[in-house]
């Protein structure tokens, strides 16, 4: 056994191992990254008695969240966005800002987004892809958080998506840049951070790059991440251009496979959901996005016939402007009840299996649960402090803790956050990044993308 350095101890340890137990009085005793022990606080004192003692006392222990497909550049774009029909906000704002935003606008967008997630509990997210995934990379290593990143990848343009033809290049030459990124930074961060090889969308993408991307991903062991049967309108534009449903051409081409990835997935029919989970590809369902964007997905879409099929399926934000916010509590809310009510079901979905979405579920889309998304000896040490002590959580606060956790508190319970062994939130407290320097640094540069991208500014309601 490795020695020990620190020992979180007295807490509720909600483990996410495969009996979902919960400790209580439990403790978690961490070498360096890695977690080397779980158990009750009353032994691990006894076996590691020399170990720094870290109190949570009243709180729970939670392995770290895991947002699971988030644009993080666009939190720069965070209320311009608001209460615009989709193909009018993909042509008028999202494709001109992905497409016009530099560098040093990206890295301060994409540190808004991360210094919001940890602040709610977020340790991990997987990002689709921008023009600029260099400077999301730095701002996550710079953080000290978790991620998959790709670049946006496609090779077919149209008006409602406009993009420059400098940006829309051959499929070698956008499977090139994707083999620069991995081999540039995957890895980097000590081990955070991996590069996945990604598809926009299934409309902009041509078969040809699909079997470049899908042969290169299966060569280096890692997934493709893909915007896929996302609404009816999708369904509509594929159906047009290649003949075919989105699932149909992706089972042709080869894709649905245990490394694809696919986000949002609200129009599926019953064969489609058989597929998924046979083929064992991975299904990320962001419900706050689609409730925000009108995708259909909560009223249209599959996920409790996907769970019910065996599904892996994890959660997602989208982005800082395309949820209106990046707490994954309150998104574990959102996808514990909105099935109940358009299935007229109290008993699906439900707090415990949307809290498997946003951890040990999670982990395993994103093909990453040899080491996140429960808290078991072996796994890097990605945990989570929550406070139980707000009047929300009672008068049974540890009574179904992950049921009050999801049902009565939010994100803003969170106390402190661990990554790699590492606090990067102490008391509330961001430990890698000057929150104040922070706040002028994107209010500076949100507004110089917005006037780059000719994204206005506009308020609703006269202001005088």
């Amino acid at each position: 056994m490795r020695p020990v350095d620190l020992l979180i101890v007295d807490g509720t340890v909600v483990t996410m191992n495969a009996g979902r137990s919960i400790i209580l009085d439990g403790a978690v005793a961490i070498s360096g990254d890695r977690i080397v022990e779980v158990g009750k606080a009353a032994d691990l004192r006894v076996r590691h008695p020399g170990a720094k003692q870290i109190d949570a006392r009243g709180m729970l222990v939670i392995p770290g969240l895991i947002d699971g497909h988030n644009h993080p550049g666009h939190y720069l774009t965070k209320g311009l966005l608001d209460d615009i029909a989709t193909p009018r906000r993909w042509a008028t704002r999202l494709y001109p800002f992905d497409v016009s935003v530099n560098a040093e606008q990206s890295y301060w967008g994409s540190m808004g987004t991360f210094a919001e997630m940890i602040r709610s509990g977020t340790t991990c997210f997987s990002d689709p892809g921008s023009y600029q995934p260099e400077a999301t990379i730095r701002a996550a290593v710079d953080i000290g958080i978790r991620a998959c990143v790709t670049r946006s990848t496609r090779d077919i343009s149209d008006p409602i998506r406009p993009t420059p033809d400098d940006l829309t290049v051959s499929p070698e030459g956008a499977l090139a840049k994707l083999d620069e990124l991995h081999a540039a930074w995957h890895g980097a961060g000590s081990g955070r951070i991996r590069i996945w090889y990604g598809l926009r969308t299934s409309f902009n993408v041509s078969d040809e790059l699909c079997r470049l991307v899908k042969h290169r991903a299966d060569e280096l062991g890692t997934g493709i991440h893909v915007h896929l049967a996302i609404n009816p309108a999708e369904t509509a534009e594929v159906l047009k251009k290649f003949g075919m449903r989105p699932m149909e051409r992706f089972r042709r081409l080869g894709l649905l496979d245990q490394n694809l990835y696919a986000v949002h997935m609200g129009a599926l029919d019953d064969a489609e959901v058989e597929l998924v989970a046979k083929t064992g590809t991975k299904v990320c369902h962001c419900a706050s996005a689609s409730m925000f964007g009108a995708f259909g997905c909560i009223t249209h879409g599959k996920f409790v016939e996907l769970a019910a099929a065996g599904a892996t399926m994890s959660l997602g934000t989208d982005a800082a402007s395309i949820s209106r916010f990046l707490d994954l509590v309150r998104e574990m809310y959102i996808v514990a009840c909105a099935h109940k009510d358009t299935h007229i079901d109290a008993e699906v979905m439900g707090a415990h299996k949307a809290f498997e979405m946003a951890t040990c579920d999670g982990a395993k889309a994103l093909l990453w649960d040899d080491e996140i998304g429960s808290i078991e000896a072996g796994k890097r040490a990605d945990l989570v402090l929550v406070r139980t002590d707000g009047l929300e959580w009672f008068p049974r606060p540890l009574l179904n803790p992950v049921a009050n956790l999801v049902y009565s508190s939010s994100g803003e319970a969170v106390d402190s956050v661990m990554i790699d062994g590492r606090f990067v939130m102490r008391h509330r407290k961001l430990l890698t990044i000057d929150e104040d320097l922070l706040k002028q640094k994107v209010i500076e540069h949100a507004a110089s993308a917005a006037r780059g991208a000719n994204i206005p500014e506009e308020q609703r309601w006269p202001v005088h």
